[in-house]
């Protein structure tokens, strides 16, 4: 998918959601409830949480920041109506357009802007299944080289201690590793 065909797609965005300027860890969308919205991120960023279902512990397992995953949703529950069994917060002071499910089911519906907005969320969905696929097979070591490699703009943007939860390691880990690289 061309950068244009996504600009024009994050244009529409803006025009049909509300810009929202939050501070960070605050909860955009919280474990059991439905989502009911979808948020595009100009500024800043958003970490998705999976809760583990006996203890409760947190880990990252998703960014969302510009130039990486910038809409953000829990797709399961966005797409079918059930609870969540996640949780989505900033992990900084960010910038957000909110996109109601409302205004982003009419988006998808429309001729000129819902190929490109289907093939933007296919194209999320398989980059996010070979993450996932990625950061269980490969040790913490092999996966910070890879983000390292292939995705810098989230060692850069995302706090390290966020990192180093998505990684299933400890900051003063994490903090030896990188010299490594």
């Amino acid at each position: 998918m061309t950068n244009k065909k996504l600009d024009i797609l994050f244009e529409e965005f803006e025009k049909i959601g509300t810009a929202i300027k939050l501070q960070s860890h605050k909860t955009l969308i919280d474990l059991n409830e439905i989502a009911n919205k979808m948020f595009f991120v100009k500024k800043g960023g958003a970490v998705l949480y999976h809760i583990h279902p006996k203890t409760g512990e947190e880990r990252a397992i998703n960014f969302f920041i510009p130039g990486y995953h910038p809409v953000a949703t829990i797709a399961e529950s966005f797409a079918y109506g059930k609870p969540s069994k996640y949780r989505l917060a900033t992990f900084t002071n960010s910038e957000l357009i909110e996109i109601s499910k409302e205004a982003a089911t009419s988006l998808r519906n429309n001729p000129e802007f819902g190929e490109i907005f289907q093939n933007y969320g296919i194209m999320t969905l398989l980059e996010k299944n070979e993450l996932r696929a990625m950061l269980i097979s490969l040790s913490s070591e092999e996966m910070l080289h890879y983000l390292h490699a292939n995705l810098p703009q989230i060692i850069q943007q995302v706090p390290s201690k966020y990192i180093a939860n998505f990684l299933g390691i400890t900051p003063q880990w994490l903090s030896k590793l990188k010299h490594s690289l």
